[in-house]
């Protein structure tokens, strides 16, 4: 009989720790939720991260032809869209071919803004399509006074004829087409800007309001600071490497009395009598300077100026280069023309 008895106590001794061991592996269990707590932490920081990422690449592209124009832009759209560059800074826009990249940039763009005047001739076609599909495509020459293109090596009505000149031609057989260096004058960007930034706030569903009341108090005290600069030069003649320089003459009180290339494109080319011309009219004008820049064969441009006893001045009127800016790069422009004239 006592047998039986031990062996019950025995097993109620056994189940009581077995209780006690389930209980605990229970406790231990529910512990876990901790690590369950912090797993859920780092999922939400992870959500997070995608939102922020997203709301990033989410922003609206705006494509923009070349370099300068670009900074404008991205100056109106600051944190509101992400502007891209076609024509790599540098490069000739005169002469620019697309990519198939660069045509599926421009078509798939929420707004594209381009100059305009055939200055990126090879970007023409693209542009139309891109129109014609429905992407908000803004021309800033349409928005500004353009100039005509003055052929500034045709000195006939001053009533002499330079050696090397085509006396050909008269003034009534140019062809009055415009001059697309509109970029050359902040005035002139000014002008356009109204337009840009309705046309922006359209394509984009942004006010632009305050954005480009601050532009354009900006574009106006450069204007205003190169007016004052260039009320201190006595004599601004300035003979160019190409006929780019209109829009900033025209403003500032300047003449281009001769150019290497009489062209307002890069794709023109020199001739011997062109040059001889305008050797002739550094001597004659007592011009002290040449002004050379893209597109103009270098060694040309050496050979005119030391040929005439003038001195040779590389400017950059095509690309932003070192400027961080519109502003630093017309302001750099002007400084140099000035300093060198002076």
């Amino acid at each position: 009989m006592g047998s039986p008895r031990l062996v019950a106590v025995f097993l109620a001794g056994l189940l009581a720790a077995l209780g006690m061991s389930c209980s605990s592996d229970t406790e231990v269990s529910g512990s876990s939720s901790k690590p369950e707590t912090v797993a859920t932490s780092d999922a939400s920081l992870d959500a997070a991260s995608v939102t922020t990422d997203t709301s990033i690449a989410s922003l609206p592209t705006v494509v923009v032809t070349y370099s300068i124009l670009a900074s404008v832009v991205r100056k109106l759209l600051e944190d509101v869209a992400d502007v891209v560059t076609v024509i790599p800074d540098g490069q000739d826009p005169h002469d620019f071919e697309p990519s198939p990249r660069d045509v599926e940039r421009i078509i798939n763009a929420d707004f594209v803004v381009f100059n305009g005047l055939d200055l990126e001739e090879g970007l023409d076609d693209v542009l139309v399509n891109a129109r014609n599909s429905g992407v908000p495509v803004f021309a800033i020459a349409e928005h500004v006074t353009t100039l005509d293109i003055v052929d500034v090596n045709d000195h006939s009505d001053h009533g002499h004829v330079h050696p090397g000149a085509d006396s050909s031609h008269g003034h009534d057989d140019h062809d009055h087409s415009e001059d697309p260096h509109v970029w050359l004058s902040p005035h002139t960007i000014r002008e356009a800007l109204p337009a840009l930034a309705r046309a922006a706030s359209d394509a984009l569903g942004v006010d632009l309001t305050l954005a480009e009341e601050s532009l354009d108090d900006q574009l106006a005290a450069l204007d205003s600071e190169l007016s004052e600069l260039f009320s201190t030069v006595e004599k601004c003649q300035l003979v160019t490497g190409h006929n780019e320089l209109g829009y900033f003459a025209q403003r500032y009180g300047c003449t281009v009395i001769a150019a290497i290339l009489s062209s307002p494109s890069t794709n023109a080319e020199e001739s011997a009598g062109n040059m001889e011309f305008v050797i002739d009219v550094i001597r004659s004008h007592d011009a002290r300077v040449v002004f050379t820049s893209l597109g103009t064969n270098p060694a040309v441009a050496a050979r005119v100026a030391e040929q005439a006893g003038a001195q040779l001045v590389e400017i950059n009127t095509h690309y932003l280069g070192a400027s961080e800016s519109y502003i630093s790069f017309i302001r750099t422009l002007g400084t140099t023309i000035a300093t060198s004239l002076r």
